[in-house]
């Protein structure tokens, strides 16, 4: 199993008032077994938080072992960012 994610696809810009991304955040919410998580990329506003973030595999090594293969987080991506292949 290898997880794909193309930040291109995917825009999760920073909420100044939740302190993190707030846009969609599907795939965390559909993951049966929580391996997803976001994380921020380099580029910075001026007050130094993240301008964007993407969609990560929790603990790569581990999140193949446990992730059921269900494919929810690719069906739910309203923007076809997250590809599995298995």
């Amino acid at each position: 199993m290898k997880f794909k994610y193309d930040p291109e696809k995917c825009d999760l810009p920073f909420d100044v008032n939740e302190n993190r991304p707030t846009k969609c955040l599907k795939c965390l919410e559909v993951c049966p077994n929580s391996l997803l998580m976001f994380i921020p990329m380099k580029d910075k506003r001026e007050d130094g938080a993240p301008e964007r973030y993407k969609i990560s595999m929790i603990f790569k090594a581990y999140g193949k072992k446990y992730c059921p293969d269900c494919l929810k987080c690719v069906d739910i991506c309203p923007s076809q960012a997250i590809k599995i292949k298995i």
